[in-house]
């Protein structure tokens, strides 16, 4: 998804105004960083680990499918499997804030799900095994957001394994995704190329479609561990995917 701000400021007009203006340097950024974020919002990757970690190992299920009680309370599912809550109908500054702190948390569960490039690099992701990962990944990490003496933006990074996001979106859309701020001609070219390039391929058949997606079933991490937060689980669809790639002829 592509947005074009109206009367925006030319990626040149851009770069010329960060140059002379220190206020609007500094406005910019602020709204930037509003707006996507290469960092977990409420600790480090290892915190956010820990946190998805099963409490009571009697509500986990191991590596070999053992069994666990789906009718518990305390049972905690994968939020990318589970749909998002709901604000309380009482907008109070306290309930406010507390289903803030609850979005982003639950957000950087998503990201950290969905959105973390494997620092082992799967099949795929290098050309030989030598050559630099064809994600970019790690990425180079960076205390502040600053600008260059080009006028050129390098956002605040201190999370090498993950992509740019914005939380509200991940909390809602519960799947991986990739929030960039396009500031120069040749980002706007990269973009409008891949995009037009990726809109254009072939279908796939319904065959292909599915051993891809049972490919995906069997070799899911083991980071996906079960949460013990209370979620509202979704629709049988995942239920039902299961059921077709299990029905899939070989």
């Amino acid at each position: 998804m592509l947005i074009w701000i109206r009367n925006a400021l030319s990626p040149q007009e851009m770069r010329d105004a960060l140059l002379a203006d220190n206020q609007f340097t500094l406005r910019l950024i602020s709204w930037l960083e509003s707006c996507h974020q290469g960092d977990y919002a409420t600790g480090s990757e290892a915190q956010v680990r820990a946190r998805l970690l099963p409490i009571n190992s009697a509500h986990s299920m191991n590596s070999e499918g053992e069994n666990f009680d789906m009718d518990d309370d305390l049972f905690l599912r994968d939020p990318t499997t589970c749909l998002p809550r709901c604000p309380l109908p009482d907008p109070t500054t306290r309930n406010q804030i507390d289903w803030i702190r609850s979005m982003e948390q639950d957000a950087d569960h998503v990201v950290f799900l969905s959105n973390r490039h494997d620092s082992d690099h799967r099949k795929g992701c290098k050309k030989g095994k030598d050559k630099p990962c064809r994600a970019r990944f790690p990425r180079p990490l960076q205390g502040s957001t600053e600008v260059d003496d080009t006028g050129a933006l390098t956002f605040r990074k201190t999370e090498p394994w993950i992509n740019t996001f914005n939380p509200l979106l991940s909390f809602l859309l519960r799947c991986n995704s990739d929030v960039t701020c396009l500031l120069s001609g040749t980002q706007v070219h990269a973009i409008v190329a891949y995009v037009t390039d990726y809109i254009t391929k072939p279908t796939l058949n319904t065959r292909t479609i599915m051993q891809t997606v049972r490919e995906v079933f069997r070799t899911i991490s083991d980071d996906r561990f079960l949460i013990q937060t209370m979620y509202m689980p979704m629709s049988p669809v995942p239920t039902m995917l299961s059921l077709l790639v299990k029905m899939t002829v070989l």
